[in-house]
């Protein structure tokens, strides 16, 4: 099967852990992995600085589960706005699954990332707006609606708009690689340039 998600040429992709023992475990870690960052003379983020989660938080309901027969899948997302489709296999050896709980605080973001394979995200509470790279359009989703992030190398960052209200969802991670993390932040992507 192949991936028709574009890559993301030029970014510099590395596995940052901010938290405690608790975001461990719901990247599929076992150990922390931190970024340096960078600052310039300037105050400003160096290029190669990966973005970061703040008022955000992952409780892992199910670690790394493995498909005892084989599973394969494509899911295909055609967004308002968006000419086309964007379709997301996941392979015959889709490895593991991860299941958890997310939360934002008030304003909370996840910080711009990725996946290794397709992400289920159901909200439960409050709303979360998603943008991703390839069209820079803020996206909404509300309690009792759900969403397929494609993955593998589709950047986006999710945030709570709220200034009051916790958003929280159910997320299911699918074709983590046993052992691997199931996020991967990258630097931040400027949508300004886009939106112009």
């Amino acid at each position: 099967m192949s991936n028709e998600i574009d890559p993301v040429d030029g970014v510099s992709r590395r596995t940052v852990l901010k938290a405690g023992a608790v975001s461990v475990g719901a990247l599929g870690m076992s150990a922390p992995v931190a970024a340096r960052h960078l600052e310039g003379s300037n105050g400003r983020r160096a290029e190669n600085e990966v973005d970061s989660a703040a008022g955000y938080g992952v409780e892992v309901l199910a670690k790394h589960a493995t498909f005892p027969n084989r599973v394969s899948a494509r899911f295909q997302m055609e967004y308002e706005g968006y000419d086309g489709a964007v379709v997301s296999d996941l392979p015959l050896d889709a490895s593991s699954v991860i299941v958890a709980k997310v939360t934002w605080q008030p304003e909370g973001t996840s910080g711009w990332h990725t996946h290794p394979g397709p992400v289920i995200v159901s909200i439960v509470d409050g709303e979360i707006e998603v943008l991703n790279e390839r069209d820079c359009v803020v996206r909404t989703y509300a309690t009792g609606e759900a969403f397929v992030d494609p993955g593998q190398g589709n950047v986006h960052i999710a945030s709570n708009p709220s200034t009051t209200d916790d958003a929280v969802a159910y997320a299911t991670f699918l074709g983590v690689p046993a052992g691997m993390p199931a996020t991967t932040w990258v630097r931040p992507v400027d949508c300004s340039r886009q939106n112009t």
